[in-house]
């Protein structure tokens, strides 16, 4: 049985044999990123190798014209599948629904782990292959404020499993399968601040009797990916003709398009969407932009062309994430010969600009305190898990709420590693 954490930036995957859960190294360590590359007549790649085919095809077709009909690449996956208004996206002619689009990554993750746990055991060969066809799948604690359409969602998360190739498949709330890891003293209650690419997920829980009793669990749509989208909007559309003017035939001047420009800020959806209609319609405003506005359009369209969104979310993300041990970063960006610039951004700047989503996820913990009925210093200790909760300000939130007790734990592994065990416990989602 297959314990995966399959997460919006990054997927772990572990086995437990004899009591001891061991994360399995999927062939480029043991913490792939969450990454899909498709070129015509080739065989998909996820992870590392995704990431490499995907800069190598950047030069390779250089100049040959829209690159979205020569290959294709997909990041945080788990966000189009979690996304009920997102059902699948069109793959050099064939429509791929999102789960199968799933299916192919988790597939490939599958047969990594079948080969990384292929070593002799007590099993006969029938026994393990229905073993390695189990899998118990870390999933968010809320998929939906609406419990019908969590349920469906849920689903959508099974049925990709499935067709990936796993006949039983069980869930875990990934904060709880991360708390697993920190019961260690008789009547402790601990606090998992799970904060990932696409969702803060807490998980207040206490050890009793031998055993772990969730107290209270809480989730919401806050991660990394919204933290770079806010960068975006704030400092990098403008480049893109955000905010511009253009002339309709009847002499009007009106607003450039909001969801044009929004749409370079959706690191995720871009790639997803009907790039075409999006092509189409930013040609037409280049006609009637200003002047001014004329050169970010036309760098608007060679991105689009060009296949550019990772690049671009790897820039701003690289930048957020320097931020973190230094006090000023700079986004440098360039769609030649149309656009370039290099953006300064402090530490000061992306707190003001991040401080919604901070008061946000302070709320979060404190509704996840008031349904586990505990005041802030009954709680022993918190501990911070997933790549965001590196973010000093996030860092500094929990320190205020929780003075001393406050932890890192293993950011990447933290769930994956509790996922089986959690089972071993009865804490999967009944």
């Amino acid at each position: 049985m297959y314990g995966i954490d399959f997460g919006t930036s990054n997927t772990v995957v572990t086995r437990r044999e004899a009591g001891v859960t061991r994360v399995l190294d999927l062939g480029e360590g043991g913490v792939i990123p969450s990454l899909l590359y498709f070129e015509a007549g080739h065989r998909p790649s996820v992870g590392h190798e995704a990431m490499a085919e995907y800069t190598a095809a950047l030069g390779r077709f250089r100049g040959a014209g829209n690159l979205y009909t020569r290959f294709r690449f997909f990041q945080a996956i788990k966000l189009a599948l979690k996304d009920p208004l997102f059902e699948g996206t069109r793959l050099f002619g064939e429509r791929v629904p999102v789960e199968e689009l799933a299916a192919i990554f988790l597939r490939e993750v599958k047969r990594r782990a079948d080969e990384a746990s292929a070593e002799p055991s007590d099993c006969s060969p029938a026994q393990r292959r229905a073993d390695e066809d189990r899998l118990v799948l870390g999933r968010p604690v809320v998929l939906s404020p609406d419990p019908v359409t969590d349920k469906v969602l849920e689903d959508r998360f099974r049925r990709a499993a499935q067709l990936a190739g796993f006949s039983e498949v069980d869930f875990v709330f990934e904060p709880v399968a991360a708390s697993v890891n920190f019961m260690d003293r008789p009547g402790q209650t601990v606090l998992v601040f799970d904060f990932g690419g696409g969702t803060l997920d807490i998980c207040v829980a206490r050890t009793r009797d031998g055993g772990m009793e969730t107290l209270a669990s809480a989730g919401r749509d806050l991660g990394g990916y919204l933290l770079n989208e806010d960068i975006s909007r704030s400092r990098i559309v403008r480049h893109f003709g955000a905010g511009g003017k253009f002339r309709t035939m009847t002499g009007r001047e009106l607003e450039m398009p909001v969801w044009i420009t929004n749409q370079v800020a959706s690191f995720y959806a871009l790639p997803l969407a009907d790039i075409q209609r999006t092509r189409s319609t930013v040609k037409d405003l280049v006609y009637d932009a200003r002047r001014e506005d004329k050169a970010k359009l036309r760098g608007l369209l060679e991105f689009l062309d060009r296949n550019l969104a990772f690049s671009l979310f790897d820039a701003i993300d690289a930048a957020k994430i320097g931020l973190s041990t230094a006090e000023a970063a700079r986004i440098s960006f360039e769609v030649p010969p149309h656009l370039a610039f290099s953006e300064a951004l402090s530490r000061q700047d992306f707190e003001t600009l991040v401080a919604p989503r901070l008061a946000s996820a302070r709320d979060l913990v404190l509704e996840a305190l008031a349904k586990a009925g505990l005041e802030a210093r009954e709680v022993d200790r918190v501990v911070r898990v997933g790549g965001s909760s590196r973010i000093p300000a996030f860092a500094a939130m929990l320190e205020g709420l929780f003075p001393g007790r406050v932890e890192e734990g293993e950011v990447f592994t933290s769930i994956a590693s509790g996922l089986l065990e959690a089972r071993e416990k009865g804490l999967q989602v009944p």
